[in-house]
């Protein structure tokens, strides 16, 4: 099985080798998957369709954060709007909404948990430090 091996910078995947189209991933929002051909859709709006699977890149995207949801998407977690549990829908910023499969539900229930929890650790931090620095000076 072929896997996407970045070989330029680490924060950029190559969506077209011939002409060296590339895209930085933090621009990425999803990526939905059709047979044999991936959609990458932007932050902007645009969109690139490659030749490959989802399964080829989702080594590489796991690794930079983003999820999967479904067999056929893969979502940025940092440009989700809202999730609703209860209907297993997640609505990105865009306005998309993309249902969560049932077997994927529970990874993607503990990669946003953490995430919140790290988000708050870090809003916590930079509360303690200003409330050091308004006091101690």
């Amino acid at each position: 099985m072929k896997i996407y091996k970045n070989t330029a910078n680490q924060n950029t995947i190559v969506l077209n080798h011939r002409t060296k189209f590339n895209v930085s991933v933090n621009f990425v929002m999803m990526i939905k998957g059709e047979i044999n051909y991936t959609t990458f859709i932007m932050i902007d709006g645009s969109q690139q369709v490659v030749a490959h699977t989802l399964k080829y890149f989702e080594p590489f995207l796991e690794s930079h954060g983003f999820q999967r949801i479904h067999k056929s998407s893969i979502i940025n977690p940092t440009f989700i709007h809202k999730y609703c549990p209860k209907s297993n829908v997640v609505t990105m910023k865009n306005g998309m909404s993309m249902k969560v499969s049932r077997r994927k539900k529970s990874d993607f229930f503990l990669a946003i948990q953490s995430q919140i929890s790290s988000s708050l650790t870090a809003i916590f931090l930079f509360f303690v430090y200003f409330h050091f620095l308004l006091n101690y000076q």
